[in-house]
């Protein structure tokens, strides 16, 4: 019996646990689902054209900005992740995934009028439109 393929992402072991701490500071008290969600947005981001090309370079993307890709980045050396966290960065790299590849974004209220949906109190939205 054949599983899904897995991301075409490589994820070094220092990336691997930055991941865990934003799943953990962004979502530690959603669900499973909504924790693999999370993880989702970022693996989206890195095979996305739009986005920059490594697990470590998304999370960090306006770190030094008002208003950073994620609101957390300044929090993650005191993340402590816990296994919760690593089985959904699992979940996405290798399970049935729960996102289309073009959901890019995640918040509380919608980054923008193009909602997938939600996941308890996530809103996950696809990419822009750029005209």
């Amino acid at each position: 019996m054949d599983g899904p393929e897995p991301w075409p992402v490589y994820m070094a072991v220092d990336e691997r646990r930055e991941l865990a701490g934003i799943i953990q500071l962004e979502a530690e008290k959603q669900c499973a689902e909504g924790q693999q969600a999370v993880a989702e947005v970022v693996l989206n981001r890195v095979i996305s054209p739009e986005f920059p090309d490594t697990v470590h370079d998304i999370l960090h993307q306006g770190e030094d900005t008002p208003r950073p890709q994620f609101s957390t980045i300044g929090n993650l050396s005191l993340a402590d992740p816990a296994a919760a966290q690593y089985e959904a960065i699992d979940a996405a790299l290798y399970g049935p995934s729960i996102l289309p590849e073009d959901v890019v974004f995640f918040s509380r209220n919608g980054e923008n009028d193009r909602v997938w949906g939600n996941i308890q109190d996530h809103v996950f939205c696809y990419k822009y439109i750029w005209e």
